[in-house]
């Protein structure tokens, strides 16, 4: 009844429990962030991922957003946590796993879109990148007080 008057199988809802390939089994990959790099969507026969916190979700039925050219490809290929949380899409400092010194707002909103990519109907986990670790003596990016919503 619900194809017949909505054309889903749900009623029209849509999470990640009705993405049909969430529910094939596979082996969850560790990735160096020397591969994750190579998945930025420079090379059209690889698919385009992104990580945050971490975790790398294949975000290619999103090449409109994060493919070369678009308004977030700076999230491609790389854990860009910080930008997540700082909206700081005008900075390369800010293309980091580095969250040292972020607000509590901020660590929020990191958390808030880590939900989005693990809840999201489309965009599948596929593992988790090997993060080098922060070195505690490095100095911590700096705010982003010239945040622009989109890069130019």
């Amino acid at each position: 009844m619900s194809y017949l008057i909505t054309e889903t199988a749900f009623w029209g809802h849509s999470s990640k429990w009705t993405n049909w390939r969430n529910y094939i089994p596979r082996q969850k990959r560790v990735f160096t962030q020397l591969e994750l790099a190579k998945h930025d969507g420079s090379n059209p026969g690889l698919p385009l991922l992104l990580a945050i916190e971490g975790d790398v979700y294949d975000v290619s039925s999103g090449w409109g957003f994060y493919g070369p050219g678009s308004s977030y490809h700076l999230f491609a290929g790389h854990d860009a946590s910080r930008a997540f949380g700082t909206n700081c899409l005008s900075r390369k400092d800010h293309v980091t796993h580095d969250t040292r010194g972020l607000s509590e707002k901020e660590l929020a909103g990191i958390k808030g879109w880590h939900r989005y990519f693990d809840n999201h109907q489309q965009y599948v986990k596929l593992g988790v990148v090997q993060l080098s670790p922060i070195d505690p003596a490095a100095p911590i990016p700096p705010p982003c007080e010239d945040a622009k919503p989109r890069p130019k």
